[in-house]
């Protein structure tokens, strides 16, 4: 007796079809890669924001603990207009040089206690302030990390009676985004140039 043998065809992948496969994970796992990236950059942007308003707000609030000399910073360079007569802003932070920070003052502490020694509570605010924009305050082996990249600040009189400008700058990881009357350190970061910017108003009351 004959028996039949049934041919079993077997199914399967071919090259062509593994490589397409291939070629695909590989597309998505680059884009998922790239994803991260720009999540990191994000948070990383926020972060700095969010520490850039900070430092806006604490000198916001060093002036109006000190509304007295505030009403008399109108002349250029005088208490917190730091400007000159041509109305270029002082920058404060990366690129300053702040006179307490030398080889012998070369602790946060004794920076912080040359601060405290100076003639006006303006200039004893400015200093304190250059040295939490520089990130004198952390640091890690040495190097200074708790400062913003290439972090830049400036306070100034806008023209308007008893309105003062606080800017603050710094070089984003991304896509910088700045308000439009924000010229601090434009000179200095000319890419990626972020910032965020506060006006206050100190009402004159009594008329002087």
């Amino acid at each position: 007796m004959l028996m039949s043998r049934t041919m079993k065809v077997q199914g399967g992948f071919s090259l062509l079809e593994v490589i397409i496969t291939m070629a695909i994970l590989a597309v998505g796992l680059l884009g998922l890669a790239g994803l991260q990236a720009r999540a990191l950059n994000a948070e990383a942007d926020s972060f700095s924001r969010a520490q850039a308003m900070m430092l806006a707000n604490e000198m916001a609030d060093r002036m109006n603990s000190n509304l007295t000399e505030v009403k008399t910073s109108t002349a250029a360079n005088t208490g917190y207009n730091q400007q000159s007569s041509g109305s270029v802003p002082v920058v404060f932070g990366t690129g300053y040089s702040n006179d307490c920070i030398t080889v012998t003052n070369n602790t946060p502490a004794l920076q912080a206690t040359c601060c405290a020694g100076k003639a006006s509570m303006a200039a004893r605010d400015f200093c304190e302030w250059d040295l939490s924009i520089k990130g004198i305050g952390e640091s890690v082996s040495g190097s200074k990390v708790g400062g913003l990249t290439a972090g830049r600040a400036c306070v100034f009189n806008t023209g308007t009676s008893g309105e003062f400008q606080i800017d603050v700058v710094w070089q984003a990881r991304d896509i910088g985004v700045v308000p439009s009357d924000n010229s601090c350190g434009s000179t200095a970061i000319t890419t990626r140039r972020s910032g965020v910017s506060r006006k206050i108003r100190v009402a004159v009351l009594d008329g002087t």
